[in-house]
């Protein structure tokens, strides 16, 4: 008896799925270790310590490639009209209802760029923050099926360290 090619290649699958043990994981992944920051919006406060909507959208990150910010390796800015199609990496801020604005580093181990610090500069708030230190750890979870789960979350920013495991540290001006 003669299958067709497609026909011969689902009853392979449809074999071997039989031959497995069966396994009850979920099919969901945990999300790789992001270190995500988030911009303060409380303009109102007697203090003014947010961010204006405008000042977030000139927002930019600088990437370098030693930890004291002496080798340049590029520049992310946020995707504009004029940039949609570009191939270059941008620098995405996120706003989600009921939150900050909030952006994550980009993800340099999982990129193959050697960043090991970020400069964010906000020039419509004259506001500048070195970014370096950042320890991203994961560890297995407990069975086979749980995935990793985020054990460390931290950075150093303008020389202070600042723990982002449980919430994403809030920068103000």
């Amino acid at each position: 008896m003669f299958f067709s090619l497609p026909l011969r290649r689902l009853v392979g699958v449809l074999a071997a799925a039989v031959a497995l043990p069966a396994c009850d994981c979920p099919a969901n992944m945990s999300p790789p270790p992001v270190f995500t920051l988030a911009f303060s919006t409380d303009t109102m406060a007697s203090t003014g310590v947010g961010f204006r909507k405008a000042e977030v959208r000139s927002a930019y990150i600088v990437r370098y490639r030693d930890a004291d910010f002496q080798s340049m390796d590029d520049t992310l800015r946020q995707p504009t009209a004029a940039t949609a199609n570009s191939k270059n990496p941008e620098f995405g801020i996120y706003y989600r209802p009921g939150y900050p604005p909030q952006f994550a580093l980009p993800d340099f181990e999982r990129q193959n760029t050697f960043a090991r610090s970020f400069r964010l500069v906000v020039p419509a708030a004259n506001r500048t923050y070195d970014i370096n230190n950042v320890v991203l750890k994961e560890e297995p979870g407990e069975s086979r099926c749980s995935g990793y789960r985020i054990t460390r979350r931290e950075a150093t920013i303008n020389g202070q360290l600042r723990d982002g495991l449980k919430t994403s540290p809030i920068l103000t001006k």
